[in-house]
């Protein structure tokens, strides 16, 4: 891993963490929260290589250490990143951070460090750490021994148990301002026209819209929403609409799309058109707005949602899509 840069509007929380690293105050225990896509693991990667760091500075790691070699290898010793994870055979990712796997990370953090610095370990996203793991780690989290680090990253930090809430510093990683986020994403964009229009898109988080340009969901806006209306104007088929856009995207992006999607059809119909996201598609989702009532509007955009809560229990995408467009004409 490449020692990563604090990035500018995480600076607040950073001077934070070199006061209290200074004053030997520094906490055991971390939550950082906060949107996808504001670069909360981004922040973590350069604090824990900071903290692993033998000549650490206050820009953050030295890069040239024998512990930060390491770091950049992958392979430091004193270093655990928990994750769900990935069944080699079928390739699913498991919902949830098993019990097993914490017990193995607290027996790694009941060991001393093997470079006598620090040892960090780091629980992505720690709001899927199931009933029995997330108790597995209150001990430590209230014990964890000298220069021990626990870094807990969620985008729902009240989806956590209190009882762990209470044993950690809490920092909420905040979205830029339009300016900052701006300045950060315009040099990496390969379309620099569309740097509003990715924002929006992201609510302001400048990774997300750094991943959102590359996303099959993006590119295919146009088209979803012309899917939209020849269904809802009943002039395309809303099950073989359904099929088609199963081949063109995973249920994963297929969903906030329409989602999305809806939101503003809703905003046009209330008379809302300077708040839409999708600007550069406004003459369709005037259509849609047009062409739906504020109710239906609603009941769809709730239909995404919950089918969004579905999916990511397992339940089979075919099935509550084909119901998708089926509702929608």
């Amino acid at each position: 891993m490449n020692i990563s840069v604090v990035l500018p509007w995480q600076q607040n929380i950073w001077q934070l963490l070199l006061q209290s690293r200074a004053r030997q105050t520094m906490p055991h225990a971390f939550i950082f929260s906060g949107l996808s896509g504001v670069g909360k693991l981004h922040f973590t990667q350069a604090v824990s290589a900071w903290l692993l760091c033998q000549q650490p500075t206050d820009l953050g790691a030295c890069g040239h250490c024998k512990s930060c070699q390491l770091w950049q290898a992958e392979s430091h010793p004193d270093y655990r990143f928990l994750q769900a994870t990935t069944d080699e055979k079928t390739g699913k990712t498991s919902r949830v951070i098993k019990v097993d796997q914490v017990r193995e990370l607290v027996g790694f953090l009941n060991k001393s460090a093997q470079l006598n610095g620090y040892r960090v370990a780091v629980i992505q996203p720690a709001d899927i750490l199931n009933h029995n793991a997330a108790n597995s780690l209150l001990k430590t989290l209230e014990e964890p021994g000298a220069q021990t680090a626990i870094i807990l990253l969620t985008d729902q930090p009240l989806a956590l148990l209190p009882t762990i809430r209470s044993r950690c510093q809490q920092f909420t990683v905040s979205v830029p301002s339009t300016q900052q986020a701006k300045e950060w994403l315009l040099p990496q964009l390969k379309n620099p026209a569309q740097a509003d229009l990715l924002l929006r898109l992201s609510e302001n988080a400048p990774l997300a819209a750094l991943a959102l340009q590359e996303s099959a969901g993006f590119q295919c806006r146009a088209e979803l929403a012309q899917s939209m209306v020849a269904v809802v104007e009943r002039k395309a088929s809303p099950l073989q609409t359904a099929q088609q856009w199963q081949k063109n995207l995973k249920p994963e992006e297929l969903l906030p799309s329409l989602q999305l999607l809806l939101a503003d059809a809703l905003l046009s119909a209330l008379g809302q058109d300077s708040a839409i996201k999708n600007s550069d598609l406004l003459p369709i989702i005037r259509i849609l707005g047009q062409r739906l009532s504020r109710t239906r509007l609603l009941e769809l955009h709730s239909d995404c949602v919950e089918s969004q809560r579905l999916v990511a229990a397992n339940i089979q995408a075919n099935l509550l899509l084909d119901n998708f467009w089926q509702r929608l004409q």
